[in-house]
This record gives structure tokens, sequence and C-alpha cells, in this order.
């Protein structure tokens, strides 16, 4: 790919790699940073890209990834349940959004980067086994796996807070 083909998919998929950054970082501006961020890490390895399916999730993985880890790295998050997450939100409910959200960043440095990846997918997104598995390149049973260690992860944490 050229400078001028990822000007291009900016154009087409920047949009989208915006609202996957809005949706974990749940701030505009942190989220059009991060957005920046992608396409700058995209030019750098535009030689490596193709315009085949690969190119979305590629630019979907580095723009979790880099929201993951600002949010590692930042101070625990307060949100109001009003502001974060809209009542049309998918993955369910506002109520259940807020608790997945909360037992997110309590799992954060319980589990590695990737197990969290798959649970950002799985209780943020609302994503499937099978669609975790393709966009993350693993088999469906090892999202499986991960998802059951997350499970048994948050049930050992709300067993300790009750």
């Amino acid at each position: 790919m050229e400078r001028r083909d990822i000007e291009q998919l900016y154009l087409r998929i920047g949009p989208l790699v915006f609202r996957r950054c809005l949706r974990l970082l749940r701030n505009p501006e942190s989220a059009r940073d991060a957005v920046q961020e992608v396409f700058v890490r995209a030019l750098a390895h535009a030689s490596e890209l193709t315009w085949d399916r690969e190119c979305l999730p590629w630019l979907y993985r580095v723009a979790t990834r880099l929201c993951l880890n600002r949010l590692r790295d930042a101070r625990p998050l307060q949100f109001q349940p009003g502001e974060d997450l809209p009542e049309s939100a998918p993955g369910g409910s506002l109520e259940h959004r807020l608790d997945a959200r909360s037992t997110l960043l309590a799992l954060q440095k319980e589990v590695d980067e990737e197990t969290w990846t798959v649970a950002v997918y799985a209780m943020m997104d609302g994503m499937t086994q099978d669609e975790i598995a393709e966009l993350t390149g693993r088999s469906r049973r090892t999202i499986g796996k991960r998802l059951a260690e997350v499970e048994r992860r948050a049930a050992a944490l709300k067993g300790e807070s009750a």
C-alpha cells in the first residue's frame, strides 16, 4: 500500500476505527488521538498492508490494543452511568454494560493482555466466540478457554468483594 492508499483507507474506515476507540476510551478527544496513532502505525506498516479483508481486522486490532494499553496505563477510570454508555449500545442493557466495564477494569491486572482483549470483545462489544476467533486469528476453542478463565477470575473477584 502507498501513502495515498492509507489516506483513502482513513477516509473510508476511519469512522469505524473512531467508534471502536470511543467505545473503549469514552472520550472523543482521546478517541481522535488514538485514531491518529492507529493510522500513523498503518503508514509505518504500509508495505505490509493490502486492501484485502485483512486490513480492517488489522486496524481494529491495533486500535483495540492501543486503547487497552492507554486504559491500563491510566489511573482507574471514574465514570458516570448516564454519560458513558448510550442505552442503545450493543452488548446488552446499560446496567449490563456498566457491570461488564467495571468487571473488565478489575480484571485488567489479573489476566494477560490477549485474554483481556478477548474479554473486551465479548463483554463490551457483544461478539460471539466465532467473531472473536476470526478477528484475533485464534481458534474458537482457544477463545472459549480464555473466556472461561475470564469468567472464573471475575467470579473470584466478585466473591472477594461480597
